[in-house]
């Protein structure tokens, strides 16, 4: 396939600049964020050795004919090690219209990768003995009207049961317009509906709408507060749940395809935002308004690169940070089995999915929607966490190139994480 960006494209490899809680139902907890010494920021981690080596060239290339074949505007890609060496290499444009290069500080909609920092506030609350993952649901939000008991760990682990509703999950909100609230988002879902849990995985969003609601139900505060203030402030991420002044010149714009079958489906899925969402045709494709997800608990945040990489190296970390050394290992612990995502086929631990490629297991959630494609991906034996955003609606063949992509890097000769 042909690009259908500009011929005029811009490969850079940017060496990343290296790395009052009074809850509900905890009143007399401690607070949650670890005492600053626990956790690395990203900006105090060292740069890796990618724009260095030979091995740069060959990624950078690789990552210039992706994005020319799969006709994406931008491609940004964060790696990070066990060591905290960070690397972040971009290439195509953040815009097409001004035309600007997408750089490592380019901020994309994580969408769906939100789930693993809800999921990691959600541990928080474990560990201060406000939620019990083997307690029912209704012991925190006793007027849900449930068909069948759910416990907080069937629902992290996509192990519920419960069936999306289409149009509650895909609704979203102009840039700069007030969010819903967890409460507001959550009704929009039809909660009666499902099969008996214990199944075996079966992906849904509307498990972490719930788990958003227990949140602010039993932190105390919103959502979206929490995980900032819990979990995306000590770890000095640049990230958050709308785009903070700082993020707004920085701002991917996000494309989808212009005759997209989507876009007709669009009046009934997005009543109202049909009107103002698509913005202006680039070719091939339709650049999208600047906008928000309703439900900020399955897929809200926005962010850099670099800002998306201190969780993977959080999770990398064999030692307490963030979380407990044992939360993290329950996180990343199957507990559903079954197939949850594109090329994650093998069980759900607490948020992420787990795969196998030839005998080597790797962990990771996808992310997309309007306008964006994201995999936030770790492979734990290698000690490696990768990251990559897109700035065009996630498909099937955008994921699967996703995965592709993060096997090149995790392959790549004369690294030292290549696993044996």
């Amino acid at each position: 396939m042909r690009s259908t960006t500009p011929d005029r494209t811009l490969a850079t490899a940017v060496e990343a600049p290296t790395r009052g809680l009074s809850p509900r139902r905890m009143r007399d907890a401690a607070s949650a964020a670890p005492p600053s010494s626990t956790v690395k920021s990203w900006r105090q981690r060292t740069p890796g050795r990618l724009a260095r080596g030979r091995t740069d060239q060959n990624l950078r290339g690789e990552l210039n004919d992706a994005r020319a074949e799969l006709g994406v505007p931008g491609v940004v890609v964060g790696i990070i090690e066990a060591d905290s060496a960070v690397d972040v290499l971009a290439v195509g444009s953040a815009s097409l219209a001004p035309e600007r290069p997408a750089s490592a500080e380019t901020v994309f909609h994580l969408f769906s990768g939100t789930k693993l920092y809800t999921a990691t506030a959600l541990m928080l609350l474990v560990e201060q003995g406000a939620v019990d993952l083997d307690a029912p649901i209704q012991r925190y939000l006793p007027n849900l009207e449930l068909t069948h008991e759910l416990t907080v760990r069937q629902l992290a682990s996509h192990d519920s049961g419960l069936v999306d509703t289409l149009r509650a999950f895909v609704s979203v909100h102009r840039a700069r317009a007030d969010a819903p609230s967890t409460t507001e988002a959550l009704a929009r879902y039809r909660l009666d509906k499902g099969t008996e849990p214990g199944g075996g995985a079966s992906y849904r969003n509307v498990n972490y709408a719930l788990l958003g609601e227990l949140i602010s139900e039993c932190s105390g505060v919103p959502y979206a507060e929490f995980v900032m203030r819990s979990v995306i402030e000590p770890l000095g991420a640049d990230a958050a749940f709308s785009y903070l002044p700082g993020m707004v010149e920085r701002q991917a714009t996000g494309f989808m395809p212009r005759w997209s079958p989507v876009r007709p489906a669009m009046r009934w899925l997005m009543p109202g935002a049909h009107q103002w969402l698509p913005d202006a045709p680039h070719g091939r494709l339709m650049s999208l308004s600047p906008f928000g997800l309703d439900t900020a608990s399955i897929g809200g945040l926005v962010g850099s690169a670099p800002g998306f990489l201190p969780l993977l190296g959080e999770m990398l970390s064999s030692e307490d940070g963030l979380l407990r050394a044992d939360s993290k290992r329950e996180m990343l612990t199957a507990h559903a089995s079954g197939a949850a995502g594109i090329m994650s086929r093998d069980g759900v631990g607490l948020g992420w999915k787990r795969g196998l490629v030839d005998g080597v297991e790797f962990w990771n959630h996808e992310g997309g929607g309007p306008g964006f494609c994201t995999e936030t991906r770790l492979y734990p034996s290698a000690g490696l966490g990768i990251v990559v955003l897109m700035n065009l609606s996630q498909s099937k063949r955008l994921s699967r190139a996703c995965h592709e992509l993060c096997e090149s890097i995790r392959q790549a000769p004369g690294r030292s994480w290549l696993a044996p």
